[in-house]
């Protein structure tokens, strides 16, 4: 029964890990011509900052943000960014 407890608590201390670096919501291409991105940072693990953190790590020239919503709860969060 440890044995269970213990690996049941690895796989959800990993699965917050890979959250917290932005892995666990992915950017999405909305337009190949114009080089316009999507992403979230939903939820307690990310921020608004993890969002720009996935659009640097998405353009390697820069972006500019063309959309960013926070809902009043601030727990949903979505940027619309164009790389440069």
């Amino acid at each position: 029964m440890k044995t269970l407890v213990i690996i049941a608590l690895a796989l959800i201390s990993s699965s917050c890990a890979s959250l917290i670096k932005g892995q666990g919501q992915p950017v999405q291409l909305m337009d190949d011509r114009t080089k316009t991105y999507k992403t979230t940072c939903n939820g307690v693990a990310e921020t608004i900052g993890s969002c720009h953190s996935k659009a640097r790590d998405t353009c390697a020239s820069g972006y500019k943000i063309v959309n960013e919503k926070i809902d009043s709860t601030g727990i949903f969060r979505e940027i619309v960014f164009q790389c440069k």
